[in-house]
């Protein structure tokens, strides 16, 4: 463990019906956290999309560790068939833990108790045992985990601009946009979905063939 270094945790792309599921990590020194302040951080959703790139080529840069994990909807899938989606992230940010080491992890957390949350994740991850802060909206309040809010974003919406660019305008990949739901509409008419599209998604069963 380096006694130093500090992990944020956040995720993009758990609603959607299209595309990968991203987990990001950031972590750094301990010093170097007031220059990652003076970035002038956010939370990745408020923030517009040529702010959001500009920031996450800024981290790039810093002195700090990214590591992404790109999960595909046939392993969203499979994890929403077994222990659900949350398991699957819980899953995701453990491993990140165990390859980075860290000394304090900071994590948004997924359920509405998450004194409760961050003990499992603790429980999952020792006997590195680093100190665990779990909160809702830590996306919010926490520079590392807004860090890595935003290098998740990025890549989440790089990976639905290479689908684009294969399959046309698909919208924005989320369930309401009728975009997508009409992008969706055609292959059910065609029979079979491509690899992009997470089948465990009731969206698919409420799309009538033909329409979308």
């Amino acid at each position: 463990m380096n006694k130093q270094l500090i992990l944020g945790i956040d995720e993009a792309g758990r609603g959607p019906v299209l595309g990968p599921l991203v987990v990001c990590g950031f972590a750094v020194e301990r010093e170097h956290l007031p220059a990652l302040e003076a970035l002038g951080l956010r939370d990745s959703k408020a923030l517009s999309p040529s702010r959001r790139d500009n920031l996450a080529r800024e981290l790039r840069k810093f002195p700090g560790r990214v590591l992404l994990m790109k999960i595909p909807p046939s392993a969203v899938d499979s994890a929403v068939a077994r222990n659900g989606l949350n398991a699957l992230e819980v899953s995701a940010m453990v491993r990140i833990i165990r390859r980075v080491k860290p000394a304090e992890v900071f994590i948004d957390a997924l359920t509405s108790n998450p004194r409760k949350f961050g003990t499992q994740v603790s429980g999952l991850v020792a006997p590195l045992n680093p100190r665990m802060v779990a909160e809702n909206r830590a996306d919010s309040k926490y520079p590392l985990v807004m860090a890595a809010s935003i290098l998740a974003k990025v890549a989440r919406d790089s990976a639905i601009a290479r689908l684009r660019l294969i399959h046309g305008d698909i919208g924005s990949g989320y369930p309401g946009d009728q975009k997508t739901r009409k992008f969706l509409g055609g292959f059910s008419v065609k029979g079979g979905y491509p690899a992009c599209v997470r089948r465990s998604w009731s969206t698919l069963e409420k799309i009538r063939p033909g329409r979308g």
